[in-house]
């Protein structure tokens, strides 16, 4: 059975680029490929040993199953749900192939965070990956996303992070994925005086697309998504949001960094609504660029929505080249002109790692750049 075969599917499912969010950014090239349902089942871990960490709490996550230590028994609780509607469409995809998803709840705060580290092997294959997160704790969670040596593949991950009240959760999603691409659809839910902080690094994808879709239906939940996308080559990203703001003082605030080189295209597509319920609501949408080259290019449409005045709002989209001043004074120091442009794109997505709070996570990003030169 083949993903070439799209008829099978429902075609409603899939966006063409007559869809507001997609007219620039067709998508329909990768599901026409001749890409096999048929995974790999026994996958020696032991040879991703090297993407643990002794100051994480290591799961792995292959095909759809988690695989962890007993110890966190306690502390995780794991069960299969039905898949849910979404106003993203994608969403729906991997119903077609898992009738299931797959259900991870954290009970309790953790004296360490967890890394959930996502493997993919395998030459042309189509992979489903889908997980809720329920999260009654207070805690820290990095996803790693990886590959390794395979190939032409294509990834549908579906993500929903619930978030109790009164409860904060600092999420951090690191892809190094090469060769291929990958679609990751978001929801939330977040209850009263949540709080969740999402960042996103996005590296080396042929296609890397990220479709967020919440509603604040609760006072005081906040929603906060950074994010760096470093591409290069003909390599495309986008990062399309649909917000809405429903109850009162909630917080919305969307931030992306582009640093794109060669033939690299780049889309930022965030609509936010701030329904007449949500008063004294806050609602921020920022896309920064840098262009490197004379053919990468960024279609950025932030959109906001508002149907009340009593509420805080701003976006925005800067489009730019590195600072000339700053690569002029690197170089006065005897720095390479390519070491000096090397050092101010380190800078500018160290300001995005810096959001994440952890040390930890931060650290282990870092060595995760290093051995995918990245």
């Amino acid at each position: 059975m083949k993903v070439v075969e799209i008829e099978n599917l429902n075609l409603d499912i899939l966006p063409t680029k007559k869809v507001e969010e997609f007219r620039s950014f067709n998508i329909y090239p990768i599901f026409e490929k001749d890409l096999d349902f048929d995974i790999e089942k026994d996958l020696d871990l032991n040879q991703y040993s090297y993407l643990k960490d002794e100051h994480f709490y290591n799961i792995f996550l292959v095909n759809n199953e988690l695989v962890f230590e007993n110890e966190l028994n306690k502390f995780l609780e794991v069960s299969y749900e039905k898949f849910e509607d979404s106003v993203n469409k994608l969403y729906t995809l991997n119903s077609y192939i898992n009738k299931e998803t797959l259900n991870l709840t954290i009970n309790e705060n953790l004296d360490k965070p967890l890394n959930i580290i996502s493997i993919f092997q395998g030459n042309n294959k189509f992979f489903t990956n889908s997980l809720n997160i329920n999260i009654k704790a207070n805690v820290d969670i990095l996803e790693t996303f990886h590959n390794d040596l395979s190939k032409d593949f294509l990834i549908s991950a579906n993500r929903k992070y619930t978030v109790l009240e009164d409860v904060k959760a600092n999420i951090a999603k690191v892809q190094t994925l090469q060769n291929g691409n990958i679609i990751t659809n978001y929801k939330t839910d977040l209850k009263s005086n949540a709080i969740l902080n999402l960042v996103n690094l996005e590296y080396k994808a042929d296609l890397a697309l990220n479709i967020f879709d919440s509603k604040l239906e609760n006072e005081n939940a906040i929603l906060n998504i950074d994010g760096i996308v470093k591409n290069k080559a003909k390599q495309r990203s986008g990062n399309i949001a649909f917000i809405e703001h429903i109850a009162k003082s909630t917080t919305s605030d969307i931030k992306i960094k582009h640093l794109l080189d060669e033939s690299a295209h780049c889309l930022f597509d965030i609509s936010s609504t701030v329904q007449n319920s949500a008063l004294y609501s806050k609602a921020f949408q920022n896309s920064q660029t840098i262009i490197l080259s004379d053919d990468a290019k960024i279609n950025a449409n932030p959109r906001l929505q508002i149907y009340i005045d009593e509420l805080e709002a701003a976006h925005g989209a800067s489009c730019g080249t590195l600072n000339e001043d700053e690569l002029y004074y690197l170089c006065s120091r005897g720095i390479s002109k390519a070491k000096a442009r090397e050092m101010i794109i380190d800078s500018i997505e160290l300001q995005v790692i810096r959001e994440i709070e952890l040390k930890a996570i931060r650290r282990y990003i870092k060595n995760l750049k290093r051995i995918n030169h990245v």
